[in-house]
């Protein structure tokens, strides 16, 4: 079955936005109109069902998204682009088992994987009930300061404004207050909390959207929506 240039638009941007948070392997899911992938250090979840586009050929499990990306881009903006799914029923349930990709000149084939073996969460369980707004300067003086300070992970902590906490292995700290406050959403109350997060996988992120907003939730889950996908980081012991 031909799919779309709005699918395959999808499939790309669900592979771009999880290779950048080293997710590697991700489903989408037909039955449940869901996007889910987390990444091997389990720290990164994408889990997005909010206008995914209906896909008629079934789920698609993705894996080695590298090959499958430099694959797509041999073939994609030449004449005569498209792509072909080649489906199976697996269990009374359709899914994708290879993408046939060529143009008029050239043909290159790639074998997805059964989203039955690609383990993702189905669910969040956490509230959210912060919001925060972000900006271009707070990201780059938080690049700057892991650099500084040479630490895995970041606090972001709200209270008396909303600041980026890193500390050294000599306890020397380094503290950014970038907005005033947080935003509180549905019933809940006050505006402290302290959370620590992986930096890398932070600074990633907000580097594709440094001047949109972020949220927590009440077990400490950090939210962003990047390329229109939400992306959840989890927080660290």
């Amino acid at each position: 079955m031909k799919l779309t240039s709005d699918l395959i638009e999808f499939i790309e941007n669900v592979v771009k936005t999880g290779q950048s948070v080293n997710i590697e392997n991700a489903i989408i899911d037909a039955e449940t109109g869901a996007v889910r992938g987390i990444d091997e250090d389990r720290t990164v979840v994408m889990f997005h069902n909010e206008d995914v586009p209906s896909f008629p050929v079934g789920s698609i499990g993705l894996s080695r998204v590298g090959i499958f990306l430099s694959r797509l881009n041999i073939v994609k903006g030449r004449e005569g682009f498209d792509v072909d799914a080649e489906i199976v029923n697996m269990d009374d349930q359709d899914y994708v088992k290879a993408l046939h990709m060529k143009s008029a000149d050239t043909k290159i084939g790639y074998r997805c994987a059964n989203p039955e073996t690609i383990k993702a969460p189905k669910q969040i369980n956490d509230t959210i009930i912060y919001r925060v707004q972000l900006n271009a300067e707070a990201v780059s003086v938080l690049q700057q300061g892991f650099a500084a300070m040479g630490t895995d992970t970041v606090s972001v902590i709200g209270g008396d404004g909303v600041a980026f906490e890193l500390e050294d292995i000599n306890e020397d700290k380094f503290r950014h207050v970038f907005a005033p406050d947080s935003i509180s959403l549905g019933e809940s109350s006050g505006s402290t909390f302290a959370h620590k997060y992986p930096v890398k996988t932070l600074l990633a992120l907000f580097k594709q959207n440094p001047d949109g907003v972020f949220e927590i939730g009440e077990k400490g889950i950090l939210r962003i929506a990047v390329n229109g996908l939400n992306i959840y980081v989890l927080p660290q012991v």
